[in-house]
């Protein structure tokens, strides 16, 4: 079962990112996991965004000569 954490965002989105393959992802070349996975660990960082939403914040933030 690999495992996984989700982190929450201030800008309200979810990321879930790897923390261990389990033992079949390890074993297999592409790192394929076709069993279960559990959520390990979940934290919220409120005071960042998504990359996405940094991105587009930028994004704005450029396009107005500042």
């Amino acid at each position: 079962m690999c495992q996984y954490e989700n982190i929450h965002y201030g800008c309200g989105h979810a990321n879930r990112r790897l923390i261990k393959h389990c033992h079949f992802a390890r074993n297999d070349p592409n790192h394929q996991c076709f069993g279960a996975w559990s959520v390990k660990r979940e934290w919220s960082n409120p005071t960042e965004y998504c990359r996405n939403c940094a991105y587009y914040a930028r994004q704005r933030g450029f396009g107005h000569g500042r």
